[in-house]
């Protein structure tokens, strides 16, 4: 098994491991090691697996920390669907000798934690969703004033989110956003996590457009929220305007055979999560 990293701050070197399609699939373990509960995070869009805090350790659990195809260090799948890169998960975990995991994920990894639930119950002991992004087909309900877009849209809207060739100054300003007030007070309140998501950005579109493309298009499937059986815990903030608190509200009340809870943080913007990544990832950590 790879050995745990530490990181402090500084993107290391990813690992990957070779997938039976043939492509590989980069992490990071951070963390505790063997004998400790594992935890897979996965990052929102546009985003790679350092959409994490600049120091992301958290005692006593080991996190997995991917980048899903087509993103960061990753191989390309042009392919991609939530169901096939929640496969490539499981195999990961496989690989890595990992049988049960919790996940947290993120905004739009939500889609993915979702799809990995429903197709590998016996892998997955608990779900954490911070900031969840719900499908496109919840949008009218959950975030009318929400652009809504079709297939044949996608190709021209990947570029606009992040453009090839960007760089870290400008990638910087996309995750700052103008948006939402409570986003940057969260960012900026952590030295150096505006340069890291940065970073994190730049690995959206590393390898081209493709992953970018086909997270986008993974926003207009619905998931099989009601075969999922994992107990989930949905955490929104209350001032989120990229996903609203509406999208944790509407998936908790599709998820008919999970437990779900539903915690709202009065306050919270979108990048909540790295505030309360410890708190969050020890909720994830209690898969049973």
């Amino acid at each position: 098994m790879p050995r745990p990293h530490h990181v402090d701050g500084v993107p290391l070197p990813a690992e990957r491991v070779r997938l039976a399609s043939g492509r590989s699939l980069a992490f990071e373990l951070v963390g505790a090691g063997p004998g400790h509960p594992v935890v897979l995070v996965l990052h929102g869009t546009p985003d790679s697996r350092l959409a994490t805090p600049p120091d992301p350790l958290v005692p006593s659990v080991t996190q997995i920390l991917v980048d899903r195809p087509g993103f960061g260090d990753s191989d390309v799948d042009p392919d991609a669907t939530p169901s096939s890169v929640a496969d490539d998960l499981a195999e990961t975990c496989g690989l890595l000798g990992f049988e049960r995991i919790g996940v947290m994920a993120w905004s739009a990894g939500a889609l993915f934690a979702l799809a990995l639930a429903a197709r590998h119950p016996s892998l997955v002991g608990r779900l954490v969703l911070a900031a969840p992004l719900a499908p496109a087909g919840s949008w009218a309900e959950t975030a009318p004033d929400r652009f809504h877009f079709e297939h044949a849209d996608i190709v021209d809207i990947a570029p606009l989110l992040v453009p090839e060739g960007i760089d870290l100054e400008a990638a910087v300003q996309i995750v700052l956003g103008d948006e939402s007030a409570a986003r940057q007070r969260e960012i900026l309140s952590i030295p150096g996590a505006a340069e890291r998501l940065g970073l994190a950005v730049m690995g959206s579109v590393q390898s081209g457009l493709v992953g970018l493309q086909r997270d986008l298009a993974a926003q207009l499937v619905m998931p099989d929220l009601a075969s999922i059986a994992a107990p989930c815990h949905i955490v929104v903030g209350a001032e989120d305007a990229t996903c609203p608190p509406a999208m944790g509200q509407w998936l908790t009340g599709r998820m008919t055979h999970s437990a779900t809870t539903l915690q709202r943080v009065a306050g919270a913007g979108h990048a909540f999560p790295l505030l309360r990544w410890t708190e969050l990832v020890m909720a994830a950590a209690e898969a049973g």
